[in-house]
């Protein structure tokens, strides 16, 4: 059961009762006044003894077919409202399909993001056929940034990035789950102590409780910093929000393991249409002229799963130790652009040498601050 306090109003308890069911006989929830308390406090309507609430995962019309689940006239302003008419018009023959081929999910992809590298497009495309997604049903993105390099535009860069709705949408086609106990939710001092082993006052921690159909559980973690603005916070995305896809994101993959795809930046996509980022570029553009991207983030933000912050790649260098840890002032190490920065100038090390050095695959992994990667980095090579 749960009481009503200062984080669960008796008004919040209303709206699970809606939202909810009992998580041990799947029975409905009521709200109940306790006399002795004054206080009111939502229960299993069945057995007011059973513990915790879920609420289970069904996709939204549109999430399952996009602009099919519209009436013909409505999709019509939709799609024309959106991509315009000549793209809509070229583009409707594949609305709510989700068995798209390669071929198929190039051209909506290249008629939607016509100065898309093609690299990118065959990425996306691949995407789209491996786990039945489309373009038109906002499950995959293109998204293009500017490459900025000592304060001055020196190219455009694209990266793959999927929604966290086609994320749900994938592990609903895997199999059944629910969200439980409310989540994802702000993880408590409490829950940081008996999981982290301590209490990390920089991020915002969120936490995610999934279930599927057979019993099975996986909890999910995923931080914000709280000194990094998130992308699309001018559209009123929060740290909050970016912390709870994380979160989601991380129990989803456990959930559903090798089911999801990896590898792939997960976004809101609630910020992600019309949008070109800007990032700054560290080291050298990619060889070749080509346009290339990849999962990571720029001055706004972290890059770890779900997040739309993104940086431009760079050009692979080889990792030079050191003599004597740079003369450095860890306070202008706010953010991971600056953090590969510093350890391309102190060390000659890029993005990659980075992650290797950090004992991760990608940015996704790092759990740790910047400035707190960079002191590793530094002490290693004392």
């Amino acid at each position: 059961m749960i009481y009503e306090d200062e984080n669960n109003t008796r008004e919040k308890l209303f709206e699970f009762r809606k939202t909810n069911i009992c998580a041990v006989c799947k029975g409905g929830l009521d709200v109940f006044l306790d006399a002795d308390l004054g206080k009111a406090f939502l229960a299993c309507r069945n057995d007011r003894s059973h513990q915790g609430i879920l609420r289970i995962y069904e996709p939204t019309p549109f999430e399952e077919k996009g602009y099919e689940a519209f009436n013909i006239p409505t999709r019509r302003e939709m799609m024309s409202e959106e991509l315009g008419t000549g793209k809509a018009t070229k583009l409707v023959k594949y609305v709510g399909v989700v068995s798209l081929t390669r071929e198929q999910a190039m051209e909506i992809l290249s008629t939607i993001w016509p100065d898309a590298p093609e690299v990118e497009v065959l990425k996306a495309a691949m995407i789209c056929h491996q786990y039945g997604l489309n373009p038109l049903m906002k499950h995959v993105f293109l998204i293009p940034f500017k490459r900025r390099k000592g304060g001055q535009v020196v190219g455009e860069d694209w990266v793959a990035v999927l929604g966290i709705k086609a994320n749900r949408l994938i592990a609903h086609r895997a199999g059944d789950y629910s969200y439980l106990d409310d989540t994802p939710r702000i993880m408590t001092a409490q829950e940081q102590e008996r999981i982290f082993g301590e209490v990390d006052d920089s991020k915002v921690w969120a936490i995610t409780k999934l279930r599927d159909s057979k019993g099975n559980e996986a909890p999910g973690y995923g931080p914000w910093p709280l000194d990094e603005v998130p992308y699309g916070a001018e559209k009123g995305n929060t740290k909050t929000n970016m912390a709870f896809i994380r979160s989601e994101r991380n129990a989803l993959d456990r959930l559903f393991a090798g089911e999801m795809p990896q590898g792939v930046e997960v976004i809101d996509e609630e910020y992600a249409s019309g949008q070109i980022l800007e990032g700054e570029a560290v080291g050298e553009p990619p060889k070749g002229g080509g346009k290339s991207g990849e999962q990571a983030e720029n001055e706004s933000g972290e890059g770890k799963p779900g997040t739309a912050v993104l940086s431009p790649p760079e050009a692979r260098t080889e990792a030079t130790p050191a003599a004597q840890k740079p003369k450095r002032d860890l306070n202008t190490i706010k953010t991971f652009g600056d953090l590969y920065q510093a350890c391309l100038d102190d060390f000659n090390m890029d993005r990659q040498a980075v992650w290797d050095e950090l004992g991760v695959s990608s940015q996704i992994d790092i759990v740790e601050t910047p400035r707190e990667c960079y002191q590793r980095i530094a002490a290693a090579r004392q």
